[in-house]
């Protein structure tokens, strides 16, 4: 059944809000009770799923450069040739290259010259996210002469997205990998965390078993190429040709039990590794991308010895 929907991604991002909000909430409550607590609760959607995005412009003329940094937790990327800077975009691969690829830009204000000039943009990935979203955006829109909205239409070309992507070529020499732990009791969700602020509400000393800062000392290091190592274990896929219309499935892998699984509602059924990479590629929109180093918490210690 089509009905009309709202999008994943604007879905995902109302969820990190609701979550970020209410970890504010906590911490909060827990000053007022315990000031020396409150830098220790550690929100999971900062740690998990946020990354610094970098963009550089420099003046072709005096050489000066700028550089703006932002925060983001998924990096949308046009399919289309509405935005794109080329037209080579048939895998995740040549999406990403597109994405990051230099271009120029005519017009740009430079302080040093005091004059508009010519700028280089170079945009690169400062910051590493133990989880690595990224969104295909699939939407032509079409405008009429008067530059109104007139149609918006999918485009459904298979993606090849690899079980393994390596992210090093958009790095910098000061990227930062994401986070590390030791063990995934390390992790703290927010079930744990409403537990720990009703403690220490009811002015209990709270327990720190499972509360220990993650490790960060990693971050202090320069990247090198098996620190960007990610691999799939997600995908939202949206059938249906607009928008506004469609149905919204996903494919999730196990990785205790090496195994993919299908979510279609209250449908849950294993899939193949095939019918994710093939059968669903045209209909991919959501690639979701987890730190190996991350991943091998979760996997048994035969899976891990292997690798």
């Amino acid at each position: 059944m089509f009905i009309l929907l709202s999008d994943s991604h604007e879905f995902l991002n109302l969820v990190i809000s609701l979550i970020t909000d209410e970890i504010d909430a906590i911490k909060i409550q827990i000053s007022e009770q315990l000031l020396s607590f409150k830098n220790e609760i550690v929100d999971p959607t900062t740690n998990n799923f946020q990354f610094c995005l970098a963009t550089e412009r420099c003046c072709e003329i005096c050489g000066m450069s700028t550089i703006q940094k932002e925060i983001h937790t998924a990096l949308l990327i046009h399919v289309t040739d509405d935005e794109s800077k080329t037209s080579k975009n048939n895998s995740l691969a040549d999406l990403l290259e597109n994405y990051f690829a230099s271009e120029s830009m005519d017009g740009c204000f430079c302080d040093n010259c005091q004059s508009n000039q010519r700028k280089y943009i170079k945009y690169n990935l400062e910051r590493l996210p133990r989880i690595f979203i990224f969104y295909l955006k699939r939407w032509h829109i079409t405008k009429n002469c008067n530059g109104e909205l007139q149609s918006v239409s999918k485009e459904d070309h298979p993606i090849d997205c690899p079980i393994e992507i390596n992210v090093y070529p958009f790095c910098s020499s000061n990227t930062c990998q994401p986070p590390m732990i030791d063990y995934v009791e390390d992790l703290p969700n927010l079930k744990d965390l409403l537990k720990q602020r009703e403690q220490v509400l009811h002015t209990i000393e709270p327990k720190r078993t499972r509360f220990d800062p993650v490790k960060t000392e990693i971050n202090e290091e320069n990247i090198i190429a098996t620190h960007a190592d990610y691999q799939l274990f997600a995908v939202i896929n949206h059938h249906g040709g607009s928008s506004d219309v469609g149905h919204y499935t996903s494919t999730v892998y196990d990785a205790k039990s090496d195994s993919w699984w299908s979510y279609d509602d209250t449908s849950v059924n294993s899939c193949t590794q095939q019918r994710v990479l093939k059968d669903l590629a045209p209909d991919a929109y959501g690639v979701m991308y987890i730190h190996k180093d991350i991943l091998k918490l979760f996997q048994p210690m035969s899976n891990n010895s292997m690798q």
